[in-house]
């Protein structure tokens, strides 16, 4: 912000609380308080960061040398959008040579590398001192006090080892994960998650599933962990006779111990700056809901001193689902304990309060209603703390005794295990999710709808028989997932709305259909097949092994079956390849590698292979040595492109050119060798990109083009020319980033309608 906007509105709120104190409007003077001291802090560090050298050189894209002490755990990130395989950490900067200058400061940056540094970078532990050569960049993560983003260019090389506090927590995070090699895989990675936050282990479907059955917040952890670590802790040091303010004074290294542990991750510093201000405001009583006013200070302090908290979704839903239990849990379960035992309206109001308050938050960033989260949640409730307490035992006991560990972790993981189960079984609801617009005027109706859901819940709880009513009314909720007004049941082809992907399903049968790609993200690949009412994937076509059309394919197992898999002669991306190849495997899906001039009837359609590899070897056809393409490595490459899948699916009525991301060169190899190119519809290759051959898209004769991109993409996808391209040759385009969802429908007589979900 500039500065004299920033001192106007300083100035403005410094006079605010004034006359507020002098006419004795005490609310308003503390509103304007607490906006005055949180915009001077903000914009007191946000200085101290922002003009700092390692900014600057941020800022000019500058080679720079610096020191720096390791404050994450390193994060790494499979191929996306075009980028390879990466890994993150986050560090604190101490001294920085920039064109031969030395500086010395105190500023957090992070560290981005990828191939071999990606390891190197990995390897590297919470509290070691580092020298590292790279080019600094402005961040990418707006949510944290970052000065600048630098990819690393040389290996770093350690100065000196962790401290002893650090090398304490590092062994406790490593027995831990060491103590659960006795456990499944999936049990093996989720109690550490639930514990200590270290989602490394964490299974892509077991995260998916979490997050749509509205589990997620298990993985992110909170009070409800720190609230457990205290009680035993402090029920041990009542065993031993500590009491009074002992025993609260007691409580506050354990406090700071269980930040330092789990990484201090926003929910988790929330829920101890919380924990803090209670036990120090004990015996004291404030106006509203008990706890409200602790709240409402540690969330003031907590932005005080970092202000980019504000930015985080993880701090509000984790201050929101807070609040929500504060104002209403406790006087639900009061009402509800009058038909009910307290352990049921524990169960069940507590999930409740938390889901209705964050509920406009989570729906703001996924674009959907949770249906099954309340039921999810009171389910698992009771299994959460023994998984965290025996968890922690685990990994205490794991440092000095590993077999001890790992017989609590093998305990651990079969507590986890219903934890798991309930996640896999509320993901494969038919409606466990609804889609909603994140618009904000949608999103201020869903607040209106959320508010009037809790005060019907206030005067309902009390009356066992229209709870009942009421409890049957969300099961079916989540068993039935009407149509949205206007959508056709009579469908033909649908371009899933997948983000900066591509997925397109061809229906063969009322619930059974082709789908070509997956898309980047599970979660919208499953929401569109759930949407269509598919349930039976008769043929899944992989055109090429990019992250932006493989990455979804777990969400095809959790809501459909697939008869028999096509993909890519080219195995490249090595990576994604590979990880293709071992999920068709697990789930014993047949695979064949396509191959041109491949034609087979797949119930009441037919597949015609025209072109597989062409990229790769520079012919139709494509032969490719070994299976492996020019790249050979985990990038992606413009070659991998032009090997897609060219091929056409034809249903009574109806044929479709599906053409993954070939490109201009791929295209005219196709025109070249004489294929017939003729369908009715078009899925525009790579996205509407400007590499495009005219004369290809003139040879498809489409009536109708369908593009694939996401919204506000930073690729500029579909570009004008290709859309001025389209228009020339007389094709009606339709959209996936302005449109979401866009149907195809045939309504006889060779005429055909686009219907889209926005």
């Amino acid at each position: 912000m500039p500065h004299p906007i920033a001192w106007g509105i300083g100035a403005a709120l410094g006079g605010l609380a004034a006359w507020g104190a002098h006419r004795k409007r005490w609310l308003l003077a503390g509103c304007a308080l607490v906006g005055l001291s949180s915009a001077v802090c903000a914009l007191a560090q946000t200085e101290l960061v922002g003009t700092s050298l390692l900014a600057q050189a941020g800022r000019d894209h500058a080679v720079v040398e610096v020191v720096a002490t390791v404050r994450s755990d390193p994060r790494e990130f499979g191929a996306r959008a075009g980028l390879p395989p990466a890994a993150v950490v986050r560090v604190s900067v101490q001294q920085a040579q920039i064109h031969g200058q030395t500086s010395r400061l105190r500023v957090p940056a992070e560290l981005v590398a990828s191939g071999d540094r990606r390891r190197e970078l990995m390897a590297l532990g919470v509290g070691q001192r580092i020298t590292v050569l790279g080019k600094a960049s402005e961040p990418s993560d707006r949510t944290r006090a970052t000065a600048a983003r630098i990819a690393v260019s040389s290996a770093p090389r350690i100065l000196a080892p962790p401290g002893p506090l650090d090398t304490v927590l590092n062994r406790v995070r490593a027995a831990l994960v060491s103590s659960m090699s006795a456990s499944t895989p999936e049990q093996a990675g989720l109690v550490p998650a639930l514990v200590v936050g270290d989602v490394s282990g964490l299974s892509s479907s077991l995260e998916a599933d979490f997050k749509t059955a509205g589990l997620t917040h298990l993985t992110a952890v909170s009070g409800t962990n720190l609230t457990l670590m205290l009680i035993f802790v402090l029920s041990c040091a009542r065993m031993l006779g500590v009491r009074g303010w002992a025993l609260r004074t007691l409580a506050f290294p354990v406090v700071i111990g269980f930040i330092v542990l789990c990484r201090s991750e926003p929910s988790v510093v929330r829920a101890a700056a919380m924990g803090l201000v209670a036990l120090a405001a004990t015996g004291r009583r404030g106006v509203g809901p008990p706890g409200l006013r602790q709240l409402s200070v540690a969330v003031w302090v907590l932005v005080l001193a970092d202000p980019w908290l504000a930015r985080s979704w993880g701090f509000a839903l984790s201050a929101a689902a807070t609040g929500g239990i504060l104002c209403w849990a406790g006087r639900w379960q009061r009402r509800m304990r009058r038909w009910a035992g307290a352990w049921l309206a524990e169960s069940i109001c507590v999930p409740l309060a938390a889901q209705i308050a964050t509920q406009p938050l989570v729906t703001a960033l996924s674009g959907s209603v949770s249906m099954s989260a309340v039921a999810a949640n009171a389910l698992v409730a009771p299994f959460v703390g023994p998984v965290t307490v025996l968890g922690m035992a685990a990994g205490a006991a794991g440092v000095v005794l590993p077999s001890v560990g790992v017989a609590l972790g093998w305990l651990a993981g079969w507590c986890a295990e219903t934890i798991i189960l309930v996640a896999h079984r509320a993901a494969d609801l038919p409606a466990t999710t609804l889609s909603w617009p994140a618009t904000p005027l949608a999103v201020m109706v869903l607040c209106a709808m959320c508010a009037a859901l809790a005060w019907l819940i206030d005067r309902l709880i009390a009356r066992p028989l229209l709870c009942l009513l009421l409890a049957l009314a969300a099961v079916g909720a989540c068993l039935w997932r009407p149509q949205p007004p206007g959508w056709p049941d009579d469908w033909t082809v649908i371009s899933c709305d997948v983000g900066q992907g591509d997925a397109t399903l061809v229906r063969t049968g009322p619930t059974t259909a082709i789908l070509v790609d997956t898309g980047p993200e599970p979660d919208a690949m499953a929401g569109c097949l759930r949407n269509s009412a598919i349930t039976r994937v008769a043929l899944l076509v992989i055109s090429h092994f990019h992250a932006d059309h493989v990455g979804g394919l777990d969400g095809v197992y959790r809501v459909a079956r697939v008869d028999a898999a096509l993909i890519n002669p080219l195995a490249s991306p090595v990576r994604e390849a590979a990880r293709v190849r071992e999920t068709l495997a697990g789930h014993a899906t047949p695979m064949r590698s396509a191959a041109a001039g491949d034609r087979f009837g797949v119930g009441t359609a037919s597949w015609q292979t025209l072109q597989a590899a062409a990229g790769a070897a520079g012919t139709a056809g494509g032969a490719v040595k070994d299976g492996v393409g020019p790249t050979g490595g985990e990038g992606e490459s413009a070659a991998e492109n032009d090997s897609s899948i060219l091929g056409r699916i034809s249903v009574p009525g109806l044929s479709v050119l599906v053409t993954g991301d070939m490109g201009a060169s791929a295209q005219r190899i196709a025109l070249a060798s004489g294929l017939d190119l003729h369908a009715d519809v078009l899925k525009v290759p790579h996205h509407g990109s400007a590499d495009q051959d005219e004369d290809f898209l003139a040879a498809t004769g489409a009536r109708v083009a369908l593009v694939s991109a996401g919204k506000d993409n930073g690729y500029g996808h579909p570009t004008p020319r290709t859309l001025a391209r389209l228009a020339r040759h007389a094709m009606t385009t339709a959209r996936t980033d302005q449109q979401g969802d866009v149907a195809v429908r045939q309504l006889g007589e060779g005429r055909l309608q686009l219907v889209s979900r926005r």
